[in-house]
């Protein structure tokens, strides 16, 4: 059995991105933010058939976009080590096409065995692009200095004793040093960083999620709260507008509920081994309510419908 990165609750600088997300890191089972997601938004069986928990566990796919969101994020927080992750492909490259792309065949192939990610010149002008609109922004840029990037926090449930996860993008340093102003920012990719569409995002993506466990690891490891959470949003297209989007405390505190409950649904499946799916049981599944009243409104005294009694 592989050890464990962590023995104790705390903060730790040096652990991979790979073993974080591709392995179990913690003393006994823990549980991240998108696990959370997946119990509450899915099912545990959902959490269960991706998780370290299962000795079959298939292999993690990446679509482009999140490629293209997860290379915006590395280049702004990790430039330093950005050529360890990405190889960079020429214009029109294909690798089927050996012989026309004999000369750069050799580094593709070289870090596709490295295991790095691959992005073609569009893709990697983009990044570049929407790197340089977050870095000239006086105020993003502000947030994305003195810190750490990717700090992995780990410690235990008060209330179940499970282990919990996190890797904020970004640590800054005045959080852990207790200093009165703690802003956290949070690097996010949009189509459409708009109010109204962001508003969306943050529910369908479970954001508030997110900031609330977060926020929960940084208090139980430094032993207090930060006092700001801000996405720094920056759009796909060109101009590549970034927009600052603070996430008020209260929903924070939504998402704090929510975790509690996924949370206790991750204790439960673990004391007793089992993790159900949507209904594993006969369960009764009827009409949404929009249309039981839809119905119910042409519906006359007599029972029948407008139409009939008409």
């Amino acid at each position: 059995m592989t050890q464990p990165l962590i023995t104790a609750p705390g903060e730790y600088l040096d652990i991979a991105a790979e073993d974080y997300h591709g392995r179990e890191i913690c003393p006994a089972p823990s549980i991240s933010s998108s696990g959370l997601k997946t119990i509450l938004n899915k099912s545990p069986r959902h959490y269960w058939h991706g998780s370290a928990l299962n000795p079959n566990r298939p292999p993690e796919s990446t679509k482009t976009h999140f490629r293209v969101g997860k290379a915006v994020h590395d280049v702004i927080l990790l430039a330093d080590r950005w050529e360890e992750f990405y190889h960079i492909t020429p214009a029109g490259f294909s690798a089927a096409h050996h012989k026309k792309w004999e000369a750069e065949m050799p580094a593709y192939i070289e870090a596709v065995e490295a295991g790095k990610t691959i992005l073609n010149e569009t893709e990697a002008q983009t990044v570049q692009a929407m790197a340089r609109e977050v870095r000239a922004n006086q105020f993003a840029n502000a947030a994305l200095i003195n810190g750490d990037p990717e700090v992995t926090l780990a410690w235990q449930d008060s209330q179940t004793g499970v282990w919990l996860r996190v890797r904020p993008d970004f640590r800054p340093h005045s959080v852990k040093s207790g200093h009165d102003l703690r802003i956290v920012p949070d690097v996010k990719t949009a189509a459409d960083a708009s109010r109204q569409v962001f508003e969306r995002a943050i529910a369908n993506n479970g954001y508030h999620m997110s900031a609330a466990l977060y926020a929960d690891g940084i208090k139980a490891i430094y032993g207090h709260y930060p006092t700001h959470w801000l996405h720094v949003v920056v759009e796909k297209d060109a101009p590549h507008v970034v927009a600052l989007w603070e996430l008020p405390g209260e929903d924070i505190e939504r998402g704090r509920w929510l975790n509690r409950r996924a949370i206790n649904a991750f204790a439960d499946c673990l004391h007793k081994g089992k993790w159900p799916g949507y209904a594993d049981e006969v369960a009764q599944c009827g009409l949404p309510y929009w249309e039981r009243k839809r119905v119910d409104e042409g519906i006359t005294p007599d029972g029948l419908a407008w139409a009939d009694a008409a």
